[in-house]
């Protein structure tokens, strides 16, 4: 049993909150994140636990509480352990941590949330709350191609950020028709992002577009580390946890798609499923889906609705460009500053003062009393 632990107010140190001291105190605290994560037998989740119930770091380490003390009580008597975190903490030391402001708030609340990822590109998108995982076979039939072309397609001019598994299939389709049609993307891998080891090897360019187009690259795995069976089911949960929605768009009953589907329900999230012809092998498992429960993906309304972008289509109507789109969309959600439309959206000020000005100009947008702007 995992007790709260109880709350000692101290007096801070000098220097107490400055950037320097916070910035000492995260690479201690990160420190000891990575020695809890190399201990033999000591479950990530179970440390997560310990996190969420007031635990640092380096106090779970130092003083473990009984029922994983003879784990860690091990592991410090091992001289192979020792160096292993001599070896490994600075490679570790570059790569996000569950304890980082930049951790993705939603991956957080699955039940093993990855403690440490490895990353490439634009981190900014993980703070996006439009992320939507697809996922679906490695094998294309022209049905379920047409189907995730037109979706993505209708999809252009949103926020959405295609997130999947840059897999060979529709992961692939996915990732490319998301570049085609403006929409930024991100990519989780199951093995490490260096050339050498990059998995599946045919996509290592189409990751490197991802890059150019201001997209991401996640892997919970260090840089160097080859593709394994055992790891793409683990992925699998951060593509679920990542997202509010998932798209099941093609796979078999005994397809790992369907494990994506099952991590995404475990979470609470939404789960859609595009239903398909019941003689075709491919369309079994979101057939399945949609028999449990799951929503049907008919177009993309049915999607945006989930994300309250449903009114897509007036934007397109209204002739709007990405940035205005972008703007707009989010004073129809509630007021803002621009300086909070700047934060929100990590426009450059004097972009967003253009799009502002358009908007107004087209009578789409206004001042209100309390200087915010606010969707007509």
């Amino acid at each position: 049993m995992i007790t709260t632990k109880k709350i000692i107010i101290k007096k801070p140190p000098p220097l107490a909150g400055s950037r320097l001291w916070r910035e000492k105190a995260m690479k201690k605290e990160k420190f000891y994140l990575f020695c809890l994560k190399s201990v033999p037998g000591l479950k990530e989740a179970l440390t997560w636990e310990y996190l969420k119930n007031g635990f640092l770091p380096s106090e779970l380490y130092s003083s473990p509480p009984q029922t994983i003390c003879h784990l860690i009580t091990k592991a410090k008597l091992d001289p192979n352990f020792k160096a292993k975190i001599r070896t490994e903490f600075p490679l570790y030391q570059k790569a996000l941590c569950i304890l980082d402001e930049e951790y993705p708030k939603l991956l957080k609340t699955i039940f093993d949330p990855p403690l440490f990822l490895f990353y490439q590109g634009n981190l900014a998108l993980l703070q996006s709350e439009y992320l939507v995982t697809v996922v679906g076979s490695r094998t294309l039939s022209f049905y379920h191609q047409h189907a995730l072309e037109k979706l993505i397609a209708d999809c252009r001019q949103t926020p959405l950020v295609i997130t999947s598994g840059l897999a060979i299939g529709i992961d692939t389709l996915a990732h490319e028709q998301a570049l085609a049609n403006n929409l930024q993307t991100i990519a989780v891998l199951g093995s490490g992002f260096a050339k050498t080891v990059f998995y599946p090897k045919n996509n290592f360019k189409l990751g490197q577009q991802i890059l150019k187009h201001d997209g991401l690259i996640l892997s919970e795995y260090p840089p160097e580390t080859k593709a394994n069976i055992y790891q793409f089911p683990q992925r699998n949960r951060i593509l679920a946890g990542l997202s509010k929605a998932t798209l099941v768009i093609s796979g078999t009953l005994k397809s790992g798609t369907l494990i994506t589907a099952q991590c995404a329900l475990e979470a609470g999230r939404e789960v859609f499923a595009l239903p398909g012809n019941i003689n075709q092998t491919l369309s079994e498992g979101p057939n399945d889906l949609i028999n449990q429960g799951a929503q049907i993906l008919l177009n993309a309304d049915s999607l945006l609705k989930t994300y309250d972008l449903i009114t897509l289509k007036q934007e397109i109507n209204l002739n709007l460009d990405q940035n205005q789109s972008l703007v707009y969309q989010a004073l129809q959600i509630e007021a803002l500053s621009t300086e909070d439309l700047q934060t929100k959206l990590n426009f450059k000020l004097a972009i967003l003062t253009s799009v502002l000005s358009q908007l107004e100009l087209k009578n789409l947008i206004q001042l209100n009393y309390f200087n915010q702007w606010q969707a007509k």
